[in-house]
C-alpha cells in the first residue's frame, strides 16, 4: 500500500470500558455478529478491529474507502439490532471517539 492510498482511506476510533460483569468474550461474540450482520454490508466498508489497552481499556477501530464512507458507517449503527447489542456492553459514559486525520 502506498502513503497515497493508506491517506485516501477513513478511519474511526472509538475509545470506551466495558460495563461491570462484561466479560471480553461476549463483547467479542456481540463484535462478530456486528460485522456480519451489518458493518460487512455497508458500502465502502473495508475492516473492523478491537484493541485491547491496558487498564481495562478498549479501542474500535472501522476503516473504509473514505472519511465519509467511515463516518456514514458508524453512524448507522444506532436503531440497528447488532450494533446495539454491542453498544449495551460499553460503559456510555466512557464513550470517546476520534477520527484519524
Amino acid at each position: 500500500m502506498t502513503h497515497q492510498e493508506s491517506v485516501e482511506k477513513g478511519f474511526e476510533i472509538g475509545h470506551f470500558r466495558l460495563k461491570p460483569g462484561t466479560t471480553e468474550s461476549a463483547l467479542m461474540a456481540a463484535c462478530k455478529q456486528m460485522e456480519v450482520k451489518h458493518l460487512q454490508q455497508q458500502e465502502g466498508f473495508i475492516s473492523h478491529q478491537l484493541v485491547r489497552l491496558d487498564d481495562g481499556l478498549y479501542l474500535d477501530l472501522v476503516v473504509a474507502l473514505s472519511r465519509s464512507a467511515a463516518e456514514r458507517i458508524c453512524g448507522s449503527w444506532i436503531g440497528q439490532p447488532e450494533c446495539e447489542a454491542f453498544l449495551a456492553l460499553i460503559e456510555a459514559e466512557s464513550i470517546q471517539f476520534g477520527t484519524m486525520l
